[in-house]
């Protein structure tokens, strides 16, 4: 925006923080808002350019969040942050100031931090109750999603509350645990750790410049070797007294091990460890923290003698060093940390990390950019599937083959024989470029943008394909600067992919709620902008032999624009400021991982609609069930929480896949994999086959079972069933002939949720156990075709096939379903329950009122009778999925279970804990 419009931006921020303090704002007082203040500065502005500081504003005001979650074990804690003890918070009152004045966040974002870092005080103990105490948490957050602003506010309302010694264990890599320093200089200490040069002391930055009179100390700097060193603590000779101290340490044995030796040779004969307490922040505490090695069991008593991996003895030790410690453990991807054994322990080391005391959490707010938005989740999982938005571009490894799939350290990328790039990312860059421009045409100008490659974690690699791309990029720089005079192809090659891709995906999403404040951006003014936009962008390995590669803060005037290559370094915690395009083709068979690596999550204000993904349609796919999975983690956890479960009382389970491992295999000793039920659960088919073969055998299989379930409940008039053009019901259908029928059906292998072994195996197993034996079957109409298939004629329903079935050779819909669908056999006061359970869960996410029951909750309601059970067979229409060789309706089934509590039928990664609770 020019300096007028920020002006009058700034002006109206302050204007709108002044008129609503302590509420939301709406686009109508920010509209007002900016009106108001462009009079008062007499600006000479247009429409437009009040539109482009409105929309500024919304995105950065307009923000709901959700409530979180927590399953707690209240043995041994005594409740103590409430009234007096939550007052006078000078450390969080000064971080949440900054947050909102200098950083200009939504009011909305700074209360879901106060709430949710409550709720961790909460759990964690008084700092001044006497010893010994011991708690040990998890939060559990989202990639990208703000963690780390999220435990700066803990860190602030523990050196509030008393806590002394506040421990940030920060990754693997000194660029990450760089990276984390400078955020608790800047969010919690007030001062940039790195004296100016003659030591002059340090340099107020952040918090600090808001509030000079309150002070913590550090012993851990932002310098390439500011972790913890024993000399230079020694030097300070600060020790923990009355002010807290701060460490931001790398996961590093020897580090660790120098770190616990200074604690026991200093902190203990002064009686540090007795009466100060500790606060240990773990971020990425699946990564290293879990114990990787075998630990003995006779039954659930461990080998007392055992010797855990390294990194993970040391972290117990730290914590076992003091008499009063509390442990929160931060990750996105708790798969590891859940798996641990809850039981385990050693006379040396103490307690395993598992989250014994609390799990919390955290909802992700409405602009957040997350794996269900940019992948999808299945049906099955979160009850409605939901759609990727179309950010994504399949590429073609197999056949381009620039880089092989399990290349070497000595690989050499070539495409079509040739020293050089290939089309798919010369396309990435050019996306890159486009993206750039169209964020500078919307006044978002001196910002960061970054684009990642990252295909290998070989350094050699890394290089090779950094000289690749460097020459390419310099050739496309000049070509932009001089080719305008010249046509070069070039131009029109960027301007047929704005036209053909952004154009079209950008009036997509600002038809969803996560677009629905994107400004339209025209192809001229993008064209204006590709000169400068792509001469400030330049290519970077970024490694580990590389140091400070990204300096986002030393460029903060005027954006760092980057084109990141790297493996490993890239793949876990370290931010990618700007993040819109990301070339990706690296594969890791472990759920963690895979999302680790997914650096595009996060936020996106003002440009979701002009980010891509390149990668392969395989990894799209693992991707999508990843998210799934992590989604019901998720929901098993808030059901947990609903039922007041501590996290020992209850274990957590993860889906298995046939590709893909939960966690690395070392990290899931202690897991086992099981087939359990699928009580309280719908099973939604969302993928079919598209031959007519297949087809007709389930269209004949589902007129045969209607020929033997006897007289419809619905139409009365039997003469007429077999052509009757509306919904057709039955009632009281013995649950065998339903497991005959799922038996007899073909699905195809993505089909992940209705395998016919498994659905047919459960219900007969119910039955042995006097359940599932009176089904509801309806066979519902729609406005498609009609079809006779054996005398029955099926008014056809009419389902959009979504291009991701195409590469496989699928019809794939989004759903099947038709939520009310799912509550056709409640009465009225069963509905009237259902819903109003929905809405209790939905006020208490944030969320408007329903008006139709969520599937869990008419499930619930079922589940008082677990006899009973649901079967919805769609007869969709091949004409609308434009199979035109099919001539019979594509049947879609769903089967909507009760709560129960017995069955088994999916495969499962179940911890300990879980272990002991379900039967074998």
């Amino acid at each position: 925006m020019s300096s007028v419009e920020d002006a009058i931006g700034s002006m109206a921020l302050m204007m709108l923080r002044q008129r609503h303090p302590d509420t939301a704002v709406g686009r109508e007082e920010i509209e007002k808002a900016v009106n108001d203040c462009a009079k008062l500065l007499a600006a000479d502005i247009s429409a437009e350019q009040i539109a482009t500081i409105v929309h500024e504003l919304e995105t950065r005001l307009i923000v709901k969040v959700g409530r979180p979650t927590k399953l707690i074990d209240e043995r041994g804690h005594v409740p103590w942050y409430f009234g007096d003890r939550k007052e006078g918070r000078r450390f969080f009152k000064r971080y949440g100031d900054f947050l909102l004045q200098d950083q200009g966040w939504p009011p909305a974002a700074i209360d879901a931090i106060d709430l949710s870092t409550d709720l961790i005080m909460e759990q964690i103990e008084d700092p001044n109750r006497d010893g010994p105490w011991d708690r040990r948490g998890l939060v559990v957050g989202h990639v990208q999603f703000g963690k780390t602003a999220n435990y700066a506010g803990l860190a602030n309302k523990a050196a509030d509350a008393g806590y002394k010694l506040i421990i940030v264990l920060a990754g693997m890599h000194n660029a990450l645990r760089q990276q984390t320093q400078r955020r608790m200089d800047r969010d919690f200490l007030g001062y940039n750790t790195t004296p100016v040069n003659g030591g002059g002391g340090f340099t107020r930055i952040g918090v600090g410049e808001l509030d000079k009179s309150i002070h913590a100390e550090h012993l851990t700097t932002q310098v390439a070797n500011g972790d913890f060193n024993r000399a230079f603590a020694d030097n300070l000779g600060i020790g923990v007294q009355q002010r807290p101290v701060l460490l931001v340490v790398k996961k590093n044995a020897r580090i660790l091990e120098n770190l616990n030796n200074w604690v026991s040779e200093v902190l203990a004969p002064r009686g540090d460890t007795e009466v100060r307490p500790l606060l240990l922040i773990d971020d990425e505490a699946d990564q290293a923290s879990v114990d990787t090695g075998e630990q003995q069991f006779d039954g659930d008593t461990p080998d007392p003698e055992y010797e855990p991996k390294r990194i993970n003895g040391q972290i117990r030790r730290l914590l076992s060093a003091f008499s009063r410690s509390a442990y929160v453990a931060y990750t996105a991807t708790p798969f590891a940390n859940v798996l641990i054994h809850d039981a385990a322990t050693t006379d040396e080391h103490g307690d395993d990390v598992f989250p014994r005391s609390f799990i919390i959490n955290l909802p992700s707010p409405s602009n957040y950019v997350g794996p269900g938005l940019l992948f999808g989740i299945d049906g099955s999982g979160s009850d409605a599937a939901q759609e990727p938005i179309d950010v994504t571009r399949d590429v073609g490894q197999d056949d381009e083959g620039w880089i092989a799939v399990d290349h070497k350290k000595g690989f050499v990328p070539c495409y079509d024989g040739e020293d050089r790039i290939p089309p798919s990312l010369e396309d990435a860059i050019l996306s890159f470029v486009l993206a750039c421009a169209a964020r500078a045409a919307r006044g978002q100008r001196n910002v960061h943008n970054s684009m990642l490659i990252h295909v290998s974690r070989f350094k050699d690699v890394h290089q090779t394909i950094f000289r690749q791309v460097d020459e390419w990029f310099s050739d496309l720089k000049r070509k932009l600067k001089y080719g305008a005079k010249k046509k070069d192809p070039i131009l029109d090659r960027l301007r047929v992919l704005w036209e053909e891709d952004f154009a079209p995906t950008s009036a997509t999403i600002r038809t969803t709620e996560i677009g629905q404040t994107l400004p339209a951006t025209e192809w001229a003014d993008v064209e204006r902008e590709l000169s400068y936009a792509a001469d400030k962008i330049r290519p970077q390995v970024v490694n580990s032999e590389i140091r400070d590669a990204l300096d986002y803060d030393g460029n903060a005037a005027q954006g760092l624009n980057v084109i990141a290559i790297g493996g490993d370094k890239l793949s876990r915690g370290l931010t990618l400021e700007g993040l819109t395009v990301s070339y990706f083709l690296r594969a890791s068979r472990m759920y963690d991982s895979l999302m680790q690596m997914g650096r595009w999550f996060g936020y996106r204000p003002g440009y979701v609609d002009l980010c891509r993904i390149y990668m392969t349609p395989d990894l799209r796919l693992w991707f999508r069930h990843v998210a799934t999975a992590a989604e019901e983690l998720r929901e098993r956890l808030d059901h947990m929480a609903m039922i007041g479960a501590t996290p020992e009382q209850y274990g957590l389970r993860i889906q298995s896949h046939d590709i893909l491992l939960v966690t690395a295999p070392n990290k899931m000793r202690h897991s086992r994999e099981f087939q359990v039920s699928f009580q309280g659960e719908a099973k939604i088919q969302t993928v079919f086959f598209n031959d007519q073969v297949a087809n007709q055998r389930n269209a004949s299989a589902v007129t045969r079972f209607l020929d033997r379930i006897g007289p419809a409940a619905d139409p009365k008039n039997q003469s007429g069933l077999k052509s009757f053009e509306g919904r057709r019901l039955w009632k009281g259908v013995l649950g065998a002939e339903v497991a005959n029928l799922l038996a007899s059906l073909v699905f195809p292998e993505e089909a992940r949720d209705v395998n016919a072994d498994r659905l047919s195996s459960y219900i007969r197993e119910q039955l042995g156990a006097g359940e599932l034996t009176d089904w509801t079957v309806a066979v519902p109409s729609g406005s498609g075709e009609r079809l006779t298939v054996n005398g029955w004629t099926f008014t056809t329903i009419e389902r959009s096939p979504l291009p991701r079935g195409e590469a496989s050779g699928r019809y794939v819909v989004k759903t099947v379903l038709s939520p009310r669908d799912e509550a056709i056999d409640l009465d009225q006061e069963e509905f009237a329950r259902a819903l109003a359970a929905t809405n209790t869960k939905r006020a208490n996410a944030g969320k408007d009122e329903a008006s139709t029951p969520d599937g869990p909750e008419i499930r619930k309601v079922r589940g008082e009778n677990p006899k009973r059970a649901l079967l919805l067979l769609y007869p969709l229409s091949p004409q609308n999925a434009k199979l035109a060789e099919v001539d019979v309706p594509i049947f879609g089934i769903v089967v909507s279970f009760p709560d129960s509590r017995s069955g088994r039928s999916i495969r499962y990664r179940f911890n300990t804990v879980e272990q002991r609770l379900e039967p074998v």
